[in-house]
C-alpha cells in the first residue's frame, strides 16, 4: 500500500529544505506531507500537488528562512582554493616537461591569438569615429554597358552630384565633395613646400566628419573663399612645433601652381586624422574657389569627369534601398534625359550609396583614394586565431589528462575520505587556471617582442600596452579565464567522473580505456595543421604562377617616372635621357601597365557610312610611337605608330584620327582575323579615325581582372614616361635620371619606380596572407608537435614494461616504432578526409577570385598527409629510440 501512495513534487519539499530552518523543518514538512495525502485522496493528484507546492512558497518568508553564514562559507572557499593551488604547485613542480610543454604551448597559442586580436580590432575601427558614420554615405557611380553588364564602378563622383542630391531628396540632410586639386606648392615667408596635399571641399564636410579641431572651429572653418584649415602635422611643419604659443589663426600663406598664386588665411588647425580612416588630409580649403578657377560648367558636371570624393549624410530613420531605386528611377532621367544616339542615360549610369562604415574593408572600386583593407582576410585571420588558441587547449587537454592518470589513487583516496565530484572538478579546473597564469605573462612578453614585426609587415601602428588600455586588461583577463576553463574543463570532467573502483586500481585500469574523446582531440589538432599545410601550399602556388607568368610585355629593367612640371618639349627630354647609355628605350603615356584602365569614352564602329554604337567598354591609353617597342609589345597586323602619320582630324577633335586595339577589341568588334580590321573607321569620342594596328594581347591590369578590349591612340599630353634600362651599372642609371629631371623641375623631386615592383605590388595582399599564414602554421605545428612529444612520452611510459617484453624476446625498435605509430596513422587519416575537403573549398574559393588561376595539382593534395605523417613519425622516433635503451632488467626488475 505504501508503495502506492502519492507523494508531492520533490522539487518543492527540496526547497524547503533548502531555505526553511532546521527547527522547524520536521514539523511543518510532516504536516504539509499528512495534509498533502488528505487531499490526494479526496480530491484530484493535481491539485494536491498544486495546493502543496504553494503552501512551500507561502512559507518563503523572512522569518522562516535559514541565516546564511556568508563569512564562513567565503573562508572555507577561500582556503580550498588556496589548497588547491598549492596542490597544484606541486604538481606543476613535479612533473617539470609536462609543465614546460604546457605553457610553452598556451603562452604560444595566446600571444597569437592576441596578435591576431590587435589586427581584427584595428581593421573594424576604422571610421568609427566620426559620430555620425553610421549615416554617413559615399556616392559611387556605375557605367554600365549597352547589353546592361556593369564596366566599372568609381569611388568618385561627378561634379554636380552631390549639390542636386542634396536638392532633390529630403532624406539627405549634408552633402560635401573631396577634390585634391593639382598638389599646389605652399608659401609663408621665406619658406616654400612643394606638391603639398591641399584638399577642396564643401562646409558640409564639417557636419559630416568629426574633425577634431584644436585652435579654431567647424563652424567657423570657411568664412571665405580664401580660407584654409591645417593639421597639427602640418601647422608643425609651417610654423613651427612652438605654434601654439605664437598664434597662426589669421595668419597668411599663398597657394602657388604653374606660375599662378592666391593668398590664403588660416582659420583652423585640426588634430591629424586618425591611422583608423579610409582618407587623409594635411589641409582643406573651400571648393568654391575651385569652382571660381574651373568655371561653372565644370562645377556642375553630371555625366563623366568622375574626379569628385562625393560623401551625404542622411536622417537616421532613411529607407536607403528605397532612396537608391528613387535616385536611380529619377536623377538620371531629369539631368541627362537621352544621349545623342537616342538611348536613355539611366541605362547606362547607377547611383550605389556606401556605407562609410563598409567601405575600408569591402570596396574596391576605380579610383579609391586609398588602398583599402579585406574583409576576407579578418575572416581568416579570425578563424586562424580561434583555430590557434583550440589548438593550445586542446594540446593541453591531451597532455593533461594522460599525465592525470597518474593521480588516479589520489582520487580514488580523496573519494573515499569523502571528496564530491564538485570538489575534485573544482581542483582540476584551478591547477589549469594556474597553468595559464604562468603561461599568460609569457604570452604578454612574446606579443610585445613580436608587435614591431607585426607592424612592419602589415604597415600598422598597432599598441600593446595592458597596464594603460583598460580594454586589453580586462580581455586578457577574460581570455587568461577563458582559456583556463576551455582547457581545463574536460580533463576535469574526465578523472571527477571516474568510479572508485576504477581510480584505485590505477594507472593500468586508465590505460585499458579506449579514450575516444582524446582520440577526437588529437585529430582536431591534425585537421587543423593538415589544413593549414594545404592553404600555405595553394597560395605560394599562385604566387609562384604570378610571379612567373608572361604578363605579355616587358617588365624587367623598366622604370616609370612621374614627367617634371614646366614648360618643355617631350622630345629635348627624351633625347636628353636618352643621353646615358645605361638608357636604351624611352617612351611616353598617360598609364602604364600594372595600373588601370579607367579612362573610356564612348566609341562607335563604321559599316560604310553607318555608325553602329558599340556594347562593349573600349578604354583608352594615350602613348607615343615607342611605346610598343619600349614594352616589347607586338603588332600581329597593321602597323606601329610612326611620325608624319596623317591625321585628318575633325575640328572638334581633341585626339588624334588613328588608333591601334588589341585583339580582344578586333574579336569584340567582330574580326577573328585582326587583318581584316585593319583601315576599319572608328569613333572614339568626338573624333572619327582609322585602325592602323592590332597588338597582340598583354596583361594592362592585375591577373584578377581578364584581358579587355583596349585602345592606343597618340596624344601629345603624358603623364609618364617609361625608361627601359640595361642592367649594367645601375646607380649611375639612377643618378643620370635625378640630375635631368632636375634641369626639367629643379623644384619637385623626381618620382620613379620600378615597373617590376610595381607589378609585385598588386599582389601585395596575398604575398602578405600567404606569409602570415605560414607563420601561424609554424606556431601550429609546434604547439601540435610538443604536445605529440608529451602525448608519446607519456605513453611509451606506461607501456615500458611491454617494450621490455618486446624486446627480450627479439622486437626491434623498428617494430615497436610501427606498433605506437598506428594508431596516430590512423588518426592522421581520418584526419586527412575532414580537413582537406573543407581546406580545398575555402581555397578553391579564394582561387575564384583570380581570372588566372594556379591549378590544384595531386602534389598539393597528398602533401599536407605526408608532412603530418613524417612530423609525427619522427617525434614517435625520437621518443622510442629514447625507450629502447632502456635495459629491458630495468623494466621487468619489479614483476
Amino acid at each position: 500500500m505504501d508503495k502506492q501512495r502519492p507523494s508531492p513534487p520533490s522539487w518543492s519539499t527540496k526547497f524547503l529544505a533548502w531555505f526553511l530552518k532546521e527547527d522547524y523543518f520536521e514539523d511543518v514538512q510532516g504536516d504539509l506531507e499528512e495534509e498533502f495525502q488528505l487531499k490526494a485522496q479526496g480530491n484530484s493528484l493535481v491539485r494536491a500537488k498544486r495546493w502543496y507546492a504553494w503552501q512551500i512558497i507561502r512559507l518563503f518568508k523572512p522569518e522562516m528562512v535559514k541565516k546564511i553564514e556568508t563569512q564562513n562559507s567565503i573562508e572555507k572557499e577561500t582556503t580550498m582554493f588556496k589548497n588547491y593551488f598549492k596542490i597544484g604547485l606541486r604538481n606543476l613542480w613535479k612533473y617539470k616537461s609536462s609543465t614546460i610543454i604546457n605553457v610553452i604551448g598556451l603562452s604560444t597559442g595566446i600571444a597569437a591569438f592576441v596578435l591576431i586580436a590587435l589586427f581584427v580590432k584595428d581593421e573594424l575601427s576604422y571610421d568609427r569615429h566620426h559620430e555620425h558614420a553610421a549615416n554617413t554615405y559615399r556616392v559611387t557611380v556605375k557605367n554600365y554597358t549597352s547589353d546592361g553588364d556593369i564596366s566599372r564602378q568609381w569611388a568618385f563622383a561627378s561634379a554636380g552630384h552631390a549639390n542636386r542630391l542634396k536638392e532633390d531628396y529630403s532624406e539627405i540632410s549634408h552633402a560635401t565633395r573631396f577634390f585634391p586639386w593639382a598638389f599646389p606648392d605652399i608659401k609663408y615667408k621665406d619658406q616654400e613646400f612643394l606638391g603639398e596635399q591641399v584638399i577642396f571641399c564643401d562646409p558640409d564636410a564639417f557636419d559630416i566628419f568629426s574633425f577634431e579641431f584644436i585652435e579654431g572651429s567647424a563652424e567657423n572653418a570657411f568664412p571665405d573663399v580664401y580660407s584654409l584649415v591645417l593639421t597639427r602635422k602640418t601647422a608643425i611643419k609651417i610654423f613651427g612645433t612652438d605654434w601654439q604659443e605664437n598664434g597662426v589663426i589669421g595668419e597668411t600663406v599663398t597657394l602657388a601652381r604653374d606660375g599662378n598664386e592666391a593668398p590664403f588665411k588660416v582659420t583652423g588647425v585640426m588634430e591629424d586624422m586618425p591611422d583608423q580612416q579610409h582618407f587623409h588630409f594635411d589641409y582643406l580649403a573651400p571648393i568654391r574657389f575651385v569652382e571660381m578657377i574651373m568655371g561653372e560648367d565644370a562645377a556642375n558636371n553630371i555625366g563623366g569627369n568622375y574626379n569628385w570624393m562625393t560623401f551625404i549624410r542622411t536622417s537616421p530613420d532613411a529607407n536607403m534601398p528605397a532612396l537608391t531605386a528613387k535616385a536611380n528611377d529619377e536623377f538620371w532621367d531629369k539631368y541627362i534625359g537621352q544621349f545623342r544616339s537616342g538611348m536613355d542615360a539611366r541605362d547606362f549610369y547607377d547611383f550605389e550609396f556606401q556605407p562609410l562604415l563598409d567601405i575600408h574593408l569591402t570596396s574596391n572600386l576605380e579610383g579609391e583614394y586609398e588602398t583599402n583593407g579585406s574583409i576576407e582576410q579578418v575572416y581568416i585571420f579570425s578563424i586562424i586565431g580561434f583555430l590557434l588558441l583550440l589548438v593550445a587547449c586542446v594540446n593541453y587537454m591531451n597532455i593533461a589528462t594522460s599525465h592525470y592518470s597518474r593521480r588516479m589513487k589520489e582520487v580514488g583516496v580523496r573519494k573515499v575520505i569523502g571528496a564530491f565530484k564538485s570538489s575534485l572538478i573544482k581542483q582540476f579546473l584551478s591547477e589549469s587556471l594556474l597553468v595559464v597564469i604562468v603561461s599568460l605573462p609569457l604570452a604578454i612578453i612574446l606579443v610585445i617582442w613580436a608587435l614591431p614585426y607585426l607592424n612592419d609587415f602589415m604597415e600598422k601602428k598597432l599598441v600593446f600596452n595592458p597596464f594603460i588600455q583598460t580594454d586589453i586588461f580586462l580581455g586578457l583577463i577574460l581570455l587568461m579565464v577563458i582559456v583556463g576553463g576551455l582547457a581545463g574543463l574536460y580533463p576535469a570532467l574526465f578523472l571527477s567522473k571516474i568510479n572508485l573502483v576504477q581510480a584505485l586500481k590505477g594507472e593500468q585500469s586508465m590505460n585499458a580505456s579506449k579514450w575516444n574523446f582524446r582520440s577526437f582531440l588529437v585529430t582536431f589538432q591534425y585537421v587543423v595543421t593538415i589544413g593549414l599545410i594545404f592553404a600555405i601550399g595553394v597560395i605560394e602556388s599562385q604566387m609562384n604562377f604570378i610571379r612567373n607568368s608572361d604578363p605579355g610585355f616587358d617588365r624587367d629593367y623598366m622604370v616609370s617616372l612621374v614627367l617634371p612640371r614646366g614648360d618643355y618639349s617631350n622630345e629635348t627630354l627624351r633625347n636628353e635621357l636618352l643621353k646615358h647609355p645605361g638608357i636604351e628605350k624611352a617612351s611616353f603615356s598617360s598609364r602604364i601597365p600594372t595600373g588601370r584602365l579607367a579612362d573610356s569614352w564612348g566609341s562607335r564602329f563604321f559599316k560604310g557610312d553607318s555608325a553602329i554604337a558599340t556594347n562593349f567598354r573600349l578604354p583608352i591609353v594615350t602613348v607615343d610611337e615607342h611605346f610598343l617597342d619600349t614594352y616589347g609589345i607586338d603588332i600581329l597586323a597593321g602597323e606601329n605608330f610612326r611620325e608624319g602619320m596623317e591625321t585628318n582630324l575633325q575640328e572638334d577633335t581633341i585626339v588624334t584620327g588613328y588608333y591601334i586595339i588589341n585583339e580582344e577589341a578586333s574579336k569584340a568588334l567582330g574580326y577573328n582575323d585582326p587583318s581584316e580590321v585593319i583601315g576599319k573607321k572608328l569613333g572614339y569620342g568626338p573624333s572619327e579615325g582609322r585602325i592602323v594596328g592590332v597588338m597582340k594581347d598583354f596583361h594592362f591590369e592585375s591577373l584578377y581582372s581578364p584581358i579587355v578590349p583596349t585602345l592606343f591612340l597618340v596624344r601629345d599630353r603624358y603623364r609618364r614616361v617609361s625608361l627601359k634600362l640595361n642592367s649594367d651599372d645601375l646607380r649611375s642609371t639612377l643618378d643620370h635620371i635625378e640630375n635631368v629631371y632636375a634641369q626639367f623641375d629643379a623644384e619637385s623631386d623626381p618620382n620613379y619606380r620600378f615597373v617590376d615592383d610595381l607589378f609585385n605590388e598588386q599582389y601585395q595582399k596575398e604575398e602578405r596572407l600567404g606569409s602570415m599564414i605560414k607563420v601561424f602554421a609554424v606556431i601550429a605545428i609546434l604547439i601540435g608537435c610538443l604536445g605529440l612529444i608529451g602525448m608519446v612520452g607519456f605513453i611509451i611510459e606506461t607501456k615500458l614494461k611491454e617494450i621490455g617484453v618486446r624486446k627480450v624476446l627479439g622486437a626491434s625498435t623498428g617494430s615497436i616504432w610501427m606498433i605506437i605509430s598506428n594508431r596516430f596513422m590512423i588518426l592522421i587519416g581520418i584526419a586527412f578526409l575532414i580537413g582537406l575537403p573543407l581546406a580545398y573549398w575555402f581555397m578553391n574559393d579564394w582561387l575564384e577570385s583570380f581570372v588566372y588561376r594556379t591549378n590544384i595539382s595531386i602534389f598539393l593534395i597528398v602533401s599536407p598527409i605526408i608532412a603530418a605523417a613524417i612530423l609525427t613519425l619522427l617525434a614517435i622516433a625520437f621518443q622510442t629510440i629514447k625507450a629502447t635503451r632502456v635495459n629491458p632488467v630495468e623494466c621487468l626488475k619489479d614483476e
